[in-house]
C-alpha cells in the first residue's frame, strides 16, 4: 500500500481551507522537531544566515521574516534594525521561537526589539508601508501555487517604497530530490516574472553564491546555459541550484 502524502491535503484544499490545513500540518512538523530547538543552528545554516545578513545590511527601522520557524534568522537580524518581526503559520513554531531567546545571550534591550506572531504568509496582518526588508528562507516553496501571487502582493503592500524582499528557495531546475512538502518549485526566470507581475522591480542576485548583488538576469542566463549542458555539479558552484533573489518595491 502506498503511504499517503499528508501534503496532498494542502495541495487539494480549496482556498478557504488552506490556512487551517497548513496550520495543522506545520504544527505537527514542528512538534516532531521540538528537540532540535534546544540547539544552535548547524554550521551550514549559520553560513547562510551570515550571507543574508550581509545582503540586508544594518541601519533599518523594521525587518519582517516570513516563515521564521524556530527563529534563527529573526534573532540573527536583531542588530540590523530597530524592530524585527518573525511570523509563521504554525503556532507551535512561534512558541518554540519565543522559547529559544535564552540560547542567544541577548540583552533586555535586544529582546524588546523582537516580535513573534502566528500568521499566514498569504494574509499579512500589518499596515501598508511598514517594513524596510522582508525575507523568507525555505518558506515560499511550501505555499500552494495558487497562493503565491497573493503572497507576493501582500509582501509588496507591507514594504515601504524602495523596500526589498529577499527570497531563498530551491530552484525548480536545480536537480533537487523530490520533497513532498515542496508545492511550488520554479526557476529564476519564473520567479522574476511572478515578482514583476506583483509590482516589484530591480531584481538582483549574487554573482555566484555570495555578494555583491548583480542584475538577476545573470542567473536567468546561467540556469538556461547549465540546463543545456546537463552538468549538475556546476549548479551549486555557480550559485544557481537555489534561488536567491532580492526584489525592490
Amino acid at each position: 500500500m502506498t503511504k499517503q502524502n499528508p501534503y496532498d491535503e494542502l495541495l487539494k484544499a480549496p482556498p478557504e481551507s488552506r490556512k487551517r490545513v497548513g496550520e495543522h500540518l506545520y504544527d505537527l512538523r514542528y512538534k516532531d522537531r521540538a528537540q532540535r530547538a534546544t540547539r544552535l543552528p548547524a554550521k551550514r545554516r549559520l553560513k547562510r544566515i551570515a550571507l543574508f545578513k550581509a545582503i540586508i545590511g544594518r541601519g533599518h527601522q523594521c525587518i519582517l521574516e516570513l516563515g521564521c520557524g524556530s527563529g534563527d534568522l529573526t534573532y540573527a537580524l536583531l542588530d540590523h534594525a530597530g524592530e524585527v518581526v518573525g511570523t509563521d503559520i504554525s503556532a507551535t513554531a512561534i512558541e518554540i521561537a519565543v522559547g529559544r531567546k535564552n540560547l542567544w545571550s541577548l540583552s533586555d534591550e535586544q529582546i524588546k526589539k523582537i516580535v513573534f506572531k502566528q500568521m499566514s504568509a498569504v494574509q499579512l496582518d500589518f499596515p501598508d508601508d511598514m517594513f524596510d526588508w522582508a525575507v523568507s528562507t525555505s518558506m515560499i516553496e511550501h505555499l500552494h501555487p495558487d497562493d503565491v501571487d497573493k503572497h507576493l502582493c501582500e509582501v509588496r503592500r507591507a514594504l515601504k517604497a524602495g523596500g526589498n524582499y529577499l527570497i531563498w528557495c530551491p530552484n525548480g531546475l536545480g536537480h533537487h530530490e523530490d520533497r513532498i512538502d515542496h508545492l511550488t518549485m520554479w526557476s529564476y526566470r519564473e520567479w522574476v516574472a511572478k515578482l514583476r507581475n506583483a509590482g516589484f522591480r530591480r531584481f538582483r542576485s549574487t554573482m555566484a553564491a555570495r555578494p555583491p548583488l548583480v542584475d538577476a538576469r545573470w542567473k536567468v542566463i546561467l540556469e538556461a546555459f547549465l540546463s543545456r549542458l546537463h552538468i549538475k555539479v556546476m549548479w551549486s558552484r555557480l550559485g544557481v541550484r537555489n534561488i536567491l533573489l532580492v526584489a525592490t518595491k
